[in-house]
């Protein structure tokens, strides 16, 4: 059983966490949850012809409710496969379907020409997300770069921006302010050897004044989003919101614990203290290796089946999400290797982390995350625009 859509209204998109292969699985994403309850979540990229292919759809797309503000990510470069992927990807409730168009991996440019390599072709892309639009009421929205190769130019990337929004009901554009090298650099080397350009995004607020921009690239937190946010272009608009990429899952605490106060202007955040975070995400991680239906019913039973007999995830994998949540803190490397000798006969998480977490020191867990004041409140900024 898939969850459905939140009721009400969502909050704006002022932060999110980047769709980031093998990262922001399930798991991850109900730590964020549980740290912000505002912070836009994405899914890793899901290729379409997998939806298609394989009729084990939960194992890609289930989410808790909880979950809720989450965005999809889908890879393709067929319009047709891309428009049957969207309507199963319908089926789970998500609250935006991406495309993806900027993955440096060749994992993804090599197979299908999609990723960063389909911002050669524009026309295609706008294909694509007319027929996405046309197979769902779910929004759908773009993920690029500012250029890919030798076609680099800023009005190059103007051509790609109208082009797709000319021929698409795409309003929305997430933009990783870097271009992308397709042959000679690694994942790893095109997120760190191309120099950022910021000021490239905020030009296109400036020249699509009707559109909606967001900023990915070297934001490390909520600070930085709101400084983005804050930045008035030349015409006097703003972009519309900042996305955190590895920053998010290395440090999550101090890049998430304080947005809902800090960013969205809430009365509290989401997140009291580590400990009060761990004992919610333990009670979460013992639901997901039940033997039986866990709390999400027969939602279970569709994620994990192994010849037709339940498998419950491994307790190591969903444990792995929490192993950055004292980075820089005392204690933390005593921690880690004391959760990796007790994860080698782990039956539950919360045993995992009661029997570990003496190795932390009471003031760590208790303590209320760190307040780092933004220049301005964003959400009191966005509801000015």
């Amino acid at each position: 059983m898939a969850p459905t859509s939140t009721s009400g209204t969502l909050p704006p998109q002022l932060l999110s966490v980047a769709p980031m292969m093998d990262w922001t699985d399930v798991h991850y994403r109900q730590l964020a949850r549980l740290l912000s309850k505002n912070t836009w979540l994405y899914t890793e990229m899901v290729v379409d012809k997998t939806l298609i292919h394989n009729p084990d759809h939960d194992r890609f797309l289930w989410f808790p409710p909880e979950q809720h503000p989450v965005v999809c990510q889908l890879g393709g470069s067929d319009p047709a496969s891309l428009a049957a992927a969207v309507k199963i990807v319908e089926r789970y409730g998500y609250d935006e379907i991406n495309l993806n168009c900027g993955c440096p991996s060749s994992r993804v440019a090599g197979a299908g020409c999609f990723g960063a390599a389909l911002m050669l072709r524009p026309e295609l892309v706008a294909a694509c997300c007319q027929a996405m639009a046309e197979a769902t009421s779910i929004p759908i929205t773009v993920k690029c770069r500012l250029g890919v190769d030798d076609v680099d130019s800023y009005e190059e990337l103007c051509h790609f921006i109208h082009t797709v929004a000319e021929g698409s009901p795409v309003r929305h554009f997430h933009m990783h302010s870097r271009k992308c090298l397709l042959k000679g650099l690694d994942p790893h080397q095109n997120r760190t050897i191309p120099p950022l350009k910021r000021e490239w995004v905020f030009a296109l607020k400036r020249d699509f004044p009707h559109l909606h921009f967001y900023l990915n690239g070297g934001v490390l937190g909520h600070v930085e989003a709101a400084e983005a946010i804050a930045h008035r272009t030349e015409g006097g608009g703003s972009i519309h919101g900042a996305m955190i990429g590895r920053a998010a899952y290395y440090q999550p605490w101090d890049c998430l614990s304080d947005v809902d106060l800090r960013l969205y202007g809430a009365e509290t955040n989401a997140a009291i203290s580590r400990r009060q975070v761990l004992e919610e995400y333990g009670r979460y991680g013992d639901s997901m290796v039940l033997e039986e239906y866990g709390r999400y019913g027969d939602s279970m039973v569709g994620r994990f089946m192994d010849n037709g007999k339940i498998r419950a995830p491994n307790v190591r994998t969903i444990v792995k999400p929490l192993l950055n949540m004292f980075h820089g803190e005392p204690g933390c490397k005593k921690w880690k290797q004391a959760l990796d000798k007790a994860l080698k006969s782990a039956t539950s998480v919360s045993s995992v982390l009661q029997e570990t977490l003496v190795h932390i020191p009471d003031r760590v867990l208790d303590a209320p995350p760190k307040v780092a004041t933004a220049p301005v409140l964003a959400f009191e900024h966005w509801q000015s625009l």
